[in-house]
């Protein structure tokens, strides 16, 4: 009886230092980086699993694919060579799988017995080349879940007792093993998400949501390389303040479903109407801006901003009061907020008949 209990507590011993072993590398890489869990680490918690527990000799990860089918991504005591281009899809899974923990042993008929059809069709060279797999009397599935989905398997095979799970209580430290591995696999997922989302915010910030163009703080970005290159040369630059008086109105008149509309079509005129070198950005509700170098003013830039507003105005049969204005770098000021400042002063010369450059 002694003997008995002595053996018992050996086994909980076994299992619960590889269960520490298993927890902590885990923490470590959760807390040393911030990438996802990687090949070569699914290799080693499937190492810590097979050298700490006397019933489990050999191991493998199945992980989902874009196309919803599991390839195995990892394997120790495997042919890894072997089993890299098998694939089940969720047909071939049993469906017991996704719900908890799963005993899975050589007599059902199951995914064991097609891992090593599926690796023959494979891999036709030997059959010495699959003994690891045949060997297999049966196999725990501890499912990996990310935001509640299985997104693969960590699977412990036993080569000698296909009831040996059960008979050592494995289950529980399955279960806890499924936890964390899915705990560390979604905090990976969350950090790769906010990062995602934080470039988004970060593209946001420097362009108009409604027009995509770059807004004033993007265009302060550009202009300090558009100095410098300007500077080297030779030519001067030009900030062209381009204001459609009577938008307000419009917008009040249509409402303002239609007046975002509008905007966006007049965004894709003066992206047509500007150079491709120039820079043309949103930086008020209903007024634009260019940032444009040449060797003298830019009389055909203006002119054609205007002929293309006034033979849109007209196609579109709406009356828009279209203004530009102009400020050189250099003599009317070096900031980008002065040139603009002077730019939208200058608008109101082209309210009338006149035109600025003419």
């Amino acid at each position: 009886m002694r003997k008995k209990k002595v053996s018992e507590t050996n086994q909980l011993d076994e299992t619960i230092r590889m269960f520490v072993k298993f927890s902590n590398y885990l923490l470590r890489l959760s807390t040393e980086r911030e990438t996802s869990l990687k090949k070569r680490d699914y290799e080693n918690l499937l190492k810590i699993a097979v050298d700490n527990l006397s019933f489990v000799h050999s191991g493998s990860v199945l992980m989902v694919d874009d196309n919803d089918e599991f390839y195995y991504l990892a394997t120790y005591n495997h042919n890894n060579e072997l089993l890299k281009n098998v694939k089940f899809n969720k047909q071939e899974m049993s469906v017991r799988r996704f719900r908890q923990i799963y005993i899975i042993k050589k007599r059902s008929l199951d995914l064991i017995k097609d891992k090593p059809a599926k690796a023959k069709e494979e891999d036709s060279s030997t059959n010495q080349e699959i003994s690891s797999i045949d060997k297999v009397k049966a196999f725990i599935s501890i499912p990996i879940r990310v935001r509640r989905k299985v997104v693969g398997f960590l699977n412990l095979d036993t080569w000698y007792d296909e009831d040996i799970f059960e008979k050592k209580n494995f289950q529980p430290i399955a279960e806890m093993m499924s936890k964390l591995i899915s705990i560390s696999a979604e905090r990976f997922e969350l950090i790769k998400t906010i990062k995602e989302q934080n470039e988004q915010i970060s593209k946001n910030l420097l362009m108009d949501t409604l027009t995509r163009l770059p807004n004033l703080k993007a265009l302060g970005n550009y202009f300090d390389r558009y100095v410098e290159l300007a500077n080297r040369s030779l030519n001067t630059l030009y900030v062209l303040y381009i204001c459609i008086e009577n938008f307000e109105q419009i917008n009040t008149m249509y409402g303002p479903d239609f007046g975002d509309n509008l905007i966006k079509k007049i965004t894709r005129l003066l992206g047509n109407l500007v150079r491709k070198s120039d820079i043309l950005a949103r930086i008020e509700k209903y007024d634009f801006a260019v940032v444009t170098l040449s060797r003298e003013l830019p009389r055909p830039l203006i002119n054609r901003l205007y002929e293309g507003m006034n033979n849109f105005s007209k196609k579109a049969g709406i009356d828009l009061d279209v203004s530009i204005g102009l400020a050189e770098y250099g003599t009317d000021s070096k900031e980008l907020d002065g040139l603009l400042k002077r730019a939208k002063e200058r608008t109101y010369i082209a309210r009338s008949s006149e035109r600025l450059v003419e």
